[in-house]
């Protein structure tokens, strides 16, 4: 059973039979995870809910130091309060990455305090659904989306790559699935952006490994959280529980491993290949019946 929606969406982290088989994620070995962040610094985007969040708090039982970025000043604050007694160092920084005042801040405050960013975890997104006729004047949701998923990321790892060079770090990109599948009628704005990082990144990675820093490419589902189970329409769909998801993280963190997708993810690309129209069709026909 789905849980329901409520404002503040909370995942119980259950999975039903057929999600246990489309994503399946082994447990994370907490030695070997402690092995390989002890002693590190660590940035995260987007850590003041969902994924972000929960990833921070797992984080926080380690001897790392922290930086967490994030709009949210009270989720931050709770964050701090909950890390008091843990071994970590936390440094946490309100931060909007569609402002390039506040990207560059944050570029100084880390400078200021000799942040050396060891691994950085590139998670903050902005999701969004609208059919093209209702976006005739809402220019500023392609903006919002195109600067939180695209330009502000490129432009806070830019800043920091001399000193992940330094410490010849890790780069982690929370991408989306949908990356890598046909284009979805609905949602130009997302995927575009989320597909202009993507891009960016894999054009940079043999830059990157030539320096010694290690690139993962993150592909995730639907995962249960508050950003996706905003539509409700979603709560019907075979999701990935969002501890899942920052296992599938924590994983790579250990094993650098330099991309995770769904083990079924090739299966609508091959047949996309086979009959190029076919996903084509079928969305002309849903949205005919819309009318």
């Amino acid at each position: 059973m789905k849980p329901q929606y409520i404002p503040e969406y909370n995942d119980d982290n259950r999975q039903s039979l057929p999600e246990k088989l489309l994503f399946p994620v082994r447990a994370v070995n907490k030695g070997k995870l402690e092995k390989a962040v002890i002693g590190k610094c660590i940035l995260i985007t987007g850590a003041s809910y969902g994924i972000g969040f929960m990833l921070s708090t797992i984080l926080s039982h380690y001897k790392v130091s922290l930086v967490l970025v994030a709009r949210t000043a009270d989720r931050l604050k709770q964050l701090e309060e909950n890390s008091k007694d843990r071994p970590c160092k936390l440094y946490t920084f309100i931060t909007d990455l569609r402002d390039e005042k506040q990207i560059d801040s944050l570029l100084q405050n880390l400078s200021d305090l000799e942040l050396k960013i060891d691994i950085f975890i590139s998670n903050a997104g902005k999701s969004i659904y609208r059919e093209l006729f209702a976006s005739v004047n809402r220019f500023h949701d392609t903006q919002r989306c195109a600067a939180t998923n695209y330009t502000g990321p490129v432009q806070l790892l830019l800043g920091i790559l001399p000193r992940i060079k330094e410490q010849k770090g890790q780069i982690i990109n929370i991408s989306a699935l949908n990356v890598l599948l046909p284009p979805a009628a609905g949602w130009s704005a997302y995927q575009s952006s989320k597909a202009a990082f993507d891009q960016w990144l894999r054009c940079a990675e043999p830059e990157l490994r030539n320096k010694n820093i290690y690139v993962s490419s993150i592909y995730l589902p639907l995962v249960r959280t508050r950003m996706s189970m905003i539509n409700e329409k979603k709560h019907h769909q075979p999701a990935m529980s969002k501890s899942k998801a920052v296992n599938v993280i924590l994983r790579c963190i250990i094993n650098k491993k330099r991309k995770y997708r769904p083990w079924w993810s090739g299966i609508p690309v091959f047949f996309d290949t086979l009959f190029p129209n076919l996903w084509y069709r079928i969305q002309l026909r849903n949205l005919s019946k819309r009318k």
